[in-house]
């Protein structure tokens, strides 16, 4: 069964994405690791940029993306709310 992932699944994939490669990716990376094409990820940078679970660092010649100590604990309580589904057979 081929099954779509929400939003929230691509969220979440993003900041895991990130907070993996040592808190900080360049937007290609993350167009790998989340499974995603650069037009959406650009769609969610956005939601994730304005929420202030990432923010954007910039050097002279590149752009990364670092998950925030928000992005972070919001990782947390997914894990949690995922945790307590999987008990109760419910699923995300």
């Amino acid at each position: 069964m081929n099954t779509r992932r929400t939003k929230t699944q691509i969220y979440v994939d993003i900041l895991r994405s990130v907070q993996r490669s040592r808190g900080r990716l360049k937007k290609t990376h993350i167009v790998y690791k989340a499974n995603l094409t650069h037009s959406r990820l650009e769609e969610y940078l956005d939601f994730l940029l304005s929420k202030e679970f990432l923010v954007e660092e910039k050097n002279s010649k590149q752009i990364f993306y670092a998950i925030t100590e928000k992005g972070s604990r919001f990782l947390g309580e997914i894990n949690k709310l995922k945790e307590i589904s999987e008990a109760f057979g419910v699923p995300l």
